[in-house]
């Protein structure tokens, strides 16, 4: 079932559609959403897809990106198992910040962690932070993130009366907190054709589309913006370290 879809029918006999719409951007709204998906315990819950559907191409993006530790966000993370798979499953040190403003997700997400399998690479950390993905200038400073990840979160907020606006606000926000060269990799099933248009101009930046492919008989679409290069004075290193809420045992934040 397409995701939105299903998201409408679990909220249907207590709800209008129209209401639904007009509060997808509201905490309170995925608070009772998680309370609900939670009930019987913490569970993953993916929308569009899961992680092993993509699991090769984030993959083989972490390999194209800077040696070192690679410092990879994603917004509105959920209980979405996109982080806590990379964060187990690279080769390569990772620092992943998995940012959502839903507690009650955050809260169901750390569970997850502490009973999943330590991490391929041993220096590889987790965090979770609480925020809004539309304006994270007090928890994240400019240039912290090699890899920035959005799976839903924009086409929640398209959906919404004030979604336009915010949906700038937030490629905005993905942008400001990449480093230079760095990627924002936003997945949807909206076609090409209205979704490039919309980046290229929330973004100011080139817009490249990957099919990711017909899932559940939906063709879904990786699109990827790249942050700018800047002088050397713009491109400082600079640290990630927000509110982060302690995730999981062992080096993690």
């Amino acid at each position: 079932m397409d995701p939105i879809k299903e998201y409408l029918t679990w909220t249907l006999a207590t709800a209008e559609e129209k209401d639904l719409l007009r509060r997808m951007d509201q905490r309170d709204t995925w608070d009772r959403f998680y309370s609900e998906k939670g009930a019987g315990g913490p569970q993953h819950f993916d929308w569009f897809f899961g992680y092993g559907d993509v699991s090769g191409l984030l993959l083989s993006t972490l390999q194209g990106l800077p040696s070192g530790e690679a410092r990879i966000l994603d917004v509105g993370c959920g209980t979405s198992a996109l982080g806590l798979g990379l964060y187990r499953d690279s080769p390569r040190q990772l620092h992943v910040s998995c940012l959502d403003f839903s507690p009650l997700a955050l809260d169901s997400l750390r569970q997850l962690l502490w009973d999943s399998p330590p991490p391929r690479h041993p220096l590889s950390r987790l965090c979770c932070h609480l925020a809004d993905a539309t304006d994270l200038r007090d928890t994240f400073r400019s240039g912290s993130f090699h890899l920035v990840l959005d799976k839903g979160t924009c086409d929640t907020l398209l959906r919404c009366p004030q979604g336009p606006g915010r949906a700038k606000q937030l490629v905005a926000e993905c942008l400001r907190v990449l480093r230079p060269g760095g990627k924002l990799l936003q997945f949807s099933d909206e076609d090409p054709d209205a979704r490039v248009p919309f980046l290229e101009q929330a973004g100011g930046v080139d817009v490249t589309v990957t099919e990711v492919g017909h899932i559940n008989g939906v063709c879904y679409y990786a699109y990827t913006l790249v942050q700018r290069l800047l002088d050397s004075v713009g491109s400082r290193e600079q640290s990630p370290e927000g509110k982060g809420l302690k995730s999981g045992p062992g080096g993690l934040d």
